[in-house]
């Protein structure tokens, strides 16, 4: 595998991971106020960091509740540990967060989380409140990159976004121009010339909003592109026209004919836009997922689904790239009994159990480690420089795939 794929699927995993632990901390909620969030930029000086942390420790004495007092000073203790371990900021600094997690009053459970950033934090925030600040980490792992859509006949229009895996709807919109008379002579003349002039109206108004959803973005770089689709003549008249703003009008990248129009034609426009749309996320886990699917199709044996066969084939060098629905959530559990026999089983989080009976002595088997399916096959493809994909059930494809078990591999050869 190249160096940058091998960069491409190390940021996917860990883009994953990131988003997976936001999920877990957002869910968390303190009885008062007591979770501590501290972000840190990079190039600080942590001499510093743990004066503060001293101070506010401090302060923490004025906290009228014995239970709070308690939980807020421990978890700011444990971050001021790990801060004091730190000889400087890594490069885009670092996040903490802190506090008691145990479902029970009075027997608190002190956890600690520390983040090193995707991108650089950009100031220093301190605060102590009954749920972790976790926005500004959230906006990093969120692509705001768009392609602009915009499906179109003589009768509605709607314009949206393709984010991501995603497609949003910005506006709908419905004319009342009137089809073409058969009839003659000048009543038809001049029908034609208010039907013109309707028509122009309505594509005035797709243009308004148009300008409405994308120009800012545009502005912004964020607007990769403009798709523009439909099923008859008014997707080319919008464009040969120049109907659009002209930082728009220049960002058209295709123009697609359509069987249907309205916002359900949206998804369509990016189906038959595809290879105009290489730099979109959905594109490219859909090209992945059906290279996979066309695998099954003809039998050629290069693909696998299942943990099991995809976690062998891991295993033996064979996979070219590793496919994983993102909302999967399985884990494999590592146990092992006093004899030094191992066993692996996959399972969801709340089956596992702390122990079991090992197969070859019937001693007792104790829980060693938990690890998610991502990271414990991410892990595995890095080291076999195999590609690693996760893949969104927003879409069609990513459906099938969470409907077939959620894991597969394209292998690089067939290995039965």
């Amino acid at each position: 595998m190249s160096e940058e794929k091998s960069e491409s699927s190390s940021g996917e995993m860990s883009k994953y991971q990131l988003k997976r632990l936001l999920n877990e901390l957002d869910d968390i909620r303190g009885r008062n106020t007591e979770l501590v969030s501290l972000y840190i930029p990079a190039g600080y000086d942590m001499s510093k960091i743990s004066e503060f942390i001293t101070s506010e420790q401090s302060e923490a004495e004025n906290i009228k509740s014995k239970h709070t007092r308690t939980n807020v000073q421990d978890a700011l203790g444990k971050i001021g540990r790990k801060v004091k371990e730190e000889q400087e900021t890594p490069e885009n600094g670092v996040a903490f967060f802190a506090g008691n997690v145990s479902d029970t009053e009075g027997r608190p459970d002190i956890k600690i989380w520390e983040v090193v950033p995707p991108q650089p934090i950009e100031s220093r925030h301190y605060r102590c409140d009954k749920e972790f600040v976790l926005q500004p980490l959230k906006d990093m792992i969120v692509d705001d990159r768009v392609y602009g859509l915009i499906v179109a006949d003589k009768s509605e229009a709607a314009i949206g976004y393709l984010q991501g895996s995603s497609i949003k709807t910005a506006y709908t919109l419905s004319s009342n121009v009137p089809g073409k008379t058969k009839a003659g002579g000048q009543s038809a003349q001049r029908f034609a010339r208010i039907r013109k002039q309707m028509l122009k109206t309505f594509l005035n108004e797709i243009s308004d909003k148009a300008k409405n959803a994308f120009l800012q973005k545009a502005r912004e770089e964020k607007l990769l592109g403009i798709v523009i689709g439909g099923p008859g003549f008014v997707k080319d008249k919008l464009v040969d026209d120049d109907h659009l703003h002209q930082e728009l009008q220049d960002r058209i990248v295709t123009v697609e004919s359509l069987g249907h129009s309205g916002e359900g034609a949206l998804k369509e426009l990016v189906e038959k836009a595809q290879e105009s749309l290489e730099d979109s996320q959905a594109v490219r886990e859909k090209k992945f997922v059906n290279r996979f699917l066309e695998n099954l199709k003809e039998e050629n044996g290069k693909s696998e689904y299942g943990i099991e066969p995809v976690e062998k084939a891991l295993k033996m060098g064979a996979v070219e790239t590793l496919l994983i629905s993102e909302d999967l959530e399985l884990y494999r559990a590592e146990y092992e009994c006093p004899n030094g026999h191992e066993k692996e089983v996959w399972e969801e989080e709340a089956e596992i159990s702390d122990s079991m009976e090992c197969d070859e002595c019937s001693e007792d088997m104790k829980l060693e480690e938990i690890s998610h399916v991502v990271d414990a096959l991410g892990k595995k493809a890095e080291e076999m420089s195999s590609e690693l994909e996760i893949i969104s059930s927003e879409h069609e494809e990513g459906q099938r795939l969470s409907n077939m078990g959620g894991v597969a591999a394209i292998l690089r050869y067939r290995i039965r």
